[in-house]
């Protein structure tokens, strides 16, 4: 059972572990098709169709003409809703999960109405917070490899598109028989990681109550809330106490109920799917510019090469400092790093490990949030 649950639901959380960042690949392909749609040449009908052909859903003139017949036949319809809860998890553990409610109009069952509800809430949450270009090409180049998407964007694209409010889910428990097909989800920012958006903490302790393990990272604030599969999708309400509580009936049932998803996933596609893993993890290492490092949800270790095999200790200045370190050699600068989140100074330590005519600085750094970072840089 517990090698079972290590592996459920893993199809949700592969971009979450990855730390090339958050769904570059479909922020990429939104950015790019708002670039394209600013070239000349298309007549209406081949715009039209353009957008088509790529998934978008484009109303005509003609087509909003006869929905609006229809909602006029369906007004009484139209002013029915209901009063569903959910609850914001702030990235900043000080302060405490917060209920909210929100009319879900009951026609338009079917779909994910938070969804709709949440994305004018994280274009305000992360107003003012670019995107970071140089990054997301980063991302963007190890994330698409090979393939035959575009990987070049502008910045004033880039920012328009992930100023829209863009949500995704994370499903911390999949609908299923066993818990009469009600999951309860994660509703985050898309591209937090891109617009570089703190850890939340909170929101992995939940994920791997869950039965992920490990936990993904999610970034800035997040919210909780609970939908109904069958018949038809539809919001139900989620609230702070009993809902969010670590005895919680959804919550101790999550393992089996993901396992039982991902049993069905596996027979279906025909094929074992694992939790991708977070770099630096299991001990192995991630290799950058001039040094190597691992961590744990406690420490991150630095493995730096030093030029010189005669270094001794004494050669050797290390500066700790809340979100950064300094490391210089003979009085020479060796490495200046701006960190991805807070670590303690005064927990963090250096030695020198010796091999042949090799020498290496080991740093180790102790975390003030015990979570795994999906980079080390800041």
């Amino acid at each position: 059972l517990c090698y079972y649950a290590t592996q459920s639901a893993k199809s949700e959380s592969k971009e979450l572990h990855s730390s090339r960042g958050l769904y570059t690949k479909r922020t990429l392909h939104k950015a790019k098709m708002a670039e394209e749609l600013n070239d000349d040449g298309m007549t209406p009908e081949q715009r039209l169709q353009w957008l088509r052909d790529r998934g978008v859903l484009v109303e005509t003139p003609e087509e909003r003409r006869a929905k609006e017949v229809t909602n006029i036949m369906n007004e009484n319809d139209d002013e029915v809703k209901e009063t569903v809860s959910f609850v914001m998890v702030p990235h900043d553990t000080s302060k405490p999960l917060k209920e909210l409610t929100f009319q879900c109009p009951i026609r338009i069952m079917g779909a994910d109405a938070l969804m709709e509800h949440l994305k004018p809430m994280f274009a305000a949450m992360s107003s003012g917070k670019d995107v970071d270009l140089e990054l997301f090409r980063e991302n963007a180049s190890q994330t698409i490899g090979s393939s035959d998407a575009p990987t070049e964007v502008s910045a004033d694209t880039l920012k328009k598109v992930a100023a829209q409010g863009n949500v995704e889910t994370f499903a911390l428990v999949h609908p299923t028989a066993s818990n009469h097909y009600t999951g309860v989800n994660i509703y985050l920012d898309e591209v937090g990681v891109l617009k570089r958006l703190p850890l939340n903490k909170r929101a992995s302790d939940f994920a791997t109550r869950a039965g992920y393990n490990p936990a993904p990272q999610f970034c800035g604030n997040v919210f909780l809330g609970r939908i109904r599969g069958r018949p038809v999708a539809q919001n139900v309400s989620f609230g702070v106490g009993k809902d969010t509580a670590g005895d919680a009936p959804w919550l101790q049932q999550a393992t089996m109920s993901n396992l039982e998803h991902q049993v069905a996933m596996n027979a279906a596609i025909g094929r074992t799917e694992t939790q991708a893993a977070v770099d630096g993890t299991d001990g192995t290492e991630k290799d950058e510019d001039g040094y190597t490092w691992t961590q744990t949800e406690e420490e991150m270790e630095l493995v730096v090469p030093l030029p010189d095999k005669t270094t001794k200790s004494k050669d050797v200045h290390v500066k700790y400092m809340p979100q950064s370190i300094e490391i210089k050699c003979m009085k020479e600068p060796v490495l200046l790093l701006q960190l991805f989140e807070r670590v303690d100074p005064d927990g963090c330590t250096w030695t020198l490990d010796r091999n042949g005519d090799s020498v290496k600085l080991v740093v180790t750094l102790e975390k003030i949030e015990q979570a795994l970072w999906p980079r080390i840089k800041d």
